[in-house]
């Protein structure tokens, strides 16, 4: 409990102010000043973390050289191709150069700058990751092939739970988050990243006095980089598990956004802060501005889906929007402001606008990535109204002059769920249009993200459909569009994993639920049957039966107080 006393071992890593030896540097500061003599030094604040970010080799004996298999050369610079130009855009964790230098001596045999083994597998799961995006992979064959590679990966790590942590293992952990993400694994993802975090913080990444200390503006543009990467990785496997983030909103916004450099521009060593050729945009406006946007997301987490014990409101507006919010808490009405604001913000190359399309390919998945991030965010906003104004019923409210459905609050309810369902509808689009017809990846978020916000879409189209007050704005049709736009999309994921098969069966079962429970204020209603064997435009069908298999440990959801809409199924991911 006491951390550490004193901080003469480095090992122990960053103690801040309240541990027992931050007060002990305290002391030791007042009293070299009181005590000044010309023959001993003043004694500088001691930091326990390490003068310089960049992987260092290491002192430990490396593993057999047995253990570090790789694949054919011409297949692992296909697969670092796919990580350079899928991945690494969108999450930028290591230094190009630096990277692409050492994996060049790994077949030429010259001596390495990086710990071997770290690198080795790092390399290991930068292939799993790439293997699961690669176009040249069959399907088929994407997960057996990442799996083999991130076994390697594994087999590899040398995580000592009381060794400090370093830069190279922090990125390293982070990767294997993002490739966990791919797979049924999704306590070790939760785990992998909570490892990053803790190793970050150990080394002081979280405090901007510790990054400026760093020697080289390189250097401090990765740590910064490397934490909002945790940061990022925390908030979006809190949303998606629907668990508490780990990281405060007060130590997210403490250290600064990494700089809107691209690290060619970057010269190492250098201690001056540069900036982006003026006629060249910076890929990494990319990153900054994508955690402004999960930092949004993370206050409509906190503000909106905090745990409540009776959600009968006697009071209208308080049912729908608890007029005072909490401390630390913000109302729906200025989370949307902070949306419109972002959306104002983000520069030319990444607003997607057909008439401001950039050349680069790059940049146009940019755009496409962050519109469908945007559109989830979007959806998680107005989703907690639409299941309120869905679940409410047209009883006798305390104001005998105002009926509910006349209400203010009511009214403005509505809007809010026309506008989710419109969401919704405009995030399948987008994915479904930029579908490529060949089976590759094209310009769209890797393909489990796809997953998840169709299925998200999808939830939120069937709570549509339960109000006659917003299919007249939205109009049947166009949901029914929508609903058959979102299967087909799940139903091309099919042969990647098992996510999107046990989505179209849970999508299913609601779908039959809800209309067993005469919830569907629709005229027309065809049986189970009659929807399947249908090719109707305007029929909500599958076109295929539920394998039992698939839903096994499948809980039916309670229809009635429609809390399923605000629940991600993380048991199928």
């Amino acid at each position: 409990m006491m951390g550490a006393v004193e901080e003469e071992r480095p090992s122990q890593g960053f103690f801040g102010s309240s541990s027992a030896a931050g007060f002990m540097r305290q002391i030791r500061t007042a009293v070299d000043r009181r005590v000044a003599s010309p023959h001993r030094r003043s004694s500088v604040p001691h930091l326990a973390v390490p003068s310089s970010l960049m992987p260092m080799r290491s002192e430990r004996p490396q593993s057999s050289v047995a253990n570090y298999v790789l694949p054919p050369r011409k297949m692992a610079d296909s697969l670092m191709d796919v990580y350079w130009e899928c991945v690494f855009p969108l999450y930028p964790f290591l230094v190009p150069a630096e990277m692409k230098n050492e994996y060049t001596k790994i077949w030429t045999g010259d001596s390495l700058e990086y710990d071997e083994n770290m690198l080795m597998c790092t390399l290991n799961v930068i292939f799993a990751l790439a293997s699961q995006l690669a176009d040249f992979v069959p399907p088929t064959e994407r997960e057996a092939s990442a799996n083999a590679f991130f076994s390697r990966a594994k087999g590899l790590f040398q995580f000592n739970l009381w060794d400090t942590g370093s830069a190279g293992l922090i990125q390293c952990l982070l990767l294997m988050a993002q490739y966990l993400q791919s797979t049924d694994s999704a306590h070790q993802c939760w785990i992998v990243t909570g490892l990053a975090i803790r190793n970050a913080q150990s080394l002081g990444l979280h405090l901007p006095q510790n990054i400026a200390r760093l020697r080289s503006f390189q250097e401090q543009q990765l740590a910064r980089k490397i934490w909002h990467g945790c940061i990022l990785m925390d908030r979006v496997i809190s949303m998606t598990f629907g668990r508490p983030a780990m990281i405060s909103k007060a130590s997210s916004g403490a250290v600064p956004l990494p700089v809107a450099v691209d690290d060619e521009y970057i010269p190492s060593g250098s201690n001056k802060e540069v900036s982006q050729p003026l006629d060249r945009p910076s890929m990494m406006a990319f990153y900054a501005k994508s955690l402004e946007l999960y930092e949004i997301m993370n206050d409509v987490l906190l503000s909106l889906y905090k745990p409540i014990s009776d959600d009968h409101a006697e009071d209208v507006h308080d049912f729908y929007f608890d007029n005072v919010a909490s401390e630390g808490e913000r109302t729906i009405f200025e989370l949307d402001r902070s949306l419109t604001r972002w959306t104002r913000s983000l520069p030319p190359h990444l607003r997607g606008d057909s008439s401001t399309v950039p050349t680069s390919p790059i940049f146009y998945r940019q755009s496409i990535v962050l519109r469908a991030r945007f559109l989830h965010v979007r959806m998680l906003l107005f989703r907690p109204t639409l299941s309120k104004y869905c679940a409410v019923r047209d009883t006798p409210t305390s104001y005998p002059l105002v009926s509910t459905n006349d209400s203010f609050p009511h009214r403005v309810a509505l809007q809010c769920s026309i506008i989710c369902v419109k969401a919704a509808q405009e995030s399948i689009e987008l994915i479904y249009n930029n579908v490529p017809a060949d089976g590759t990846g094209g310009p769209l978020p890797a393909w489990w993200y796809n997953i998840l916000y169709v299925y998200t879409s999808a939830t939120v189209l069937i709570a549509g459909r339960l109000c006659a007050a917003i299919l007249a704005e939205v109009t049947e049709s166009s949901v029914v569009q929508s609903w058959n736009h979102a299967l087909e999309v799940l139903r091309k994921y099919q042969t990647y994993s098992t996510s999107a098969r046990r989505c179209v069966a849970a999508l299913e079962i609601l779908y039959e639920q809800v209309a067993s429970e005469g919830l569907l204020h629709i005229s027309h209603m065809p049986s189970h049957e009659t929807r399947v064997n249908s090719s109707a435009g305007n029929d909500m069908s599958f076109g295929e039966g539920m394998n039992a298999a698939i839903l096994d440990g499948f809980e039916f959801p309670d229809f009635q107080d429609m809390s399923w809409l605000n629940s991600v199924p993380s048991n199928f991911f």
